[in-house]
């Protein structure tokens, strides 16, 4: 069983780190489109219709498919007060106390954001906006992100729960 958790978290990482890839790709392009909506209407006082609304989405994207690759690197708001002061086992249920947490927070959006999603897909919605694009694309981040932040979750709890150490308990990271 161990065996197959540390496989499974092997291959959540990976996956967590081509999500991370593909949102920084995604912010990149964001403020590139940002940008030219700025030059093209401050100084060739052209329309732009979808650049906006685009990057909104893409910075949705962005902050939810790199969830899981941010809490696994640290790059979470923390406060280390009480678990600088916490050893050994103290510090991994300490953390998997505050992974659960977590976990049943982004249970509640993954099936919130699945609802979004599907709601959206099954009425046909679309933005209000001149662009108008079908708001499952946008709604879709929601229900990802917070997929691969349980599944990753999970797999940690299961190998604590089993007696191991993980890099995460070692670092300074926690929810």
């Amino acid at each position: 069983m161990i065996k197959i958790l540390l496989s499974a978290r092997r291959s959540l990482e990976a996956v967590n780190t081509a999500a991370a890839v593909i949102s920084a790709g995604a912010v990149v392009f964001a403020c590139f489109a940002v940008t030219w909506a700025v030059l093209a209407r401050g100084v060739v006082g052209m329309n732009t219709i979808w650049e906006l609304e685009a990057s909104v989405y893409l910075l949705i994207y962005a902050a939810f498919l790199s969830a899981a690759f941010a809490d696994r690197g640290g790059g979470q708001i923390a406060v280390d007060f009480l678990r600088n002061r916490l050893t050994g086992r103290a510090r991994r249920i300490h953390r998997s106390l505050l992974d659960a947490i977590a976990l049943a927070v982004f249970a509640l959006l993954l099936v919130s954001g699945w609802d979004m999603f599907s709601g959206a897909w099954e009425r046909g919605w679309r933005s209000e906006t001149l662009w108008g694009p079908p708001l499952w694309i946008p709604y879709l981040a929601v229900p990802l992100g917070s997929a691969l932040m349980v599944v990753t979750l999970a797999v940690d709890i299961l190998l604590r729960l089993a007696g191991q150490t993980l890099s995460v308990d070692q670092g300074a990271t926690t929810h």
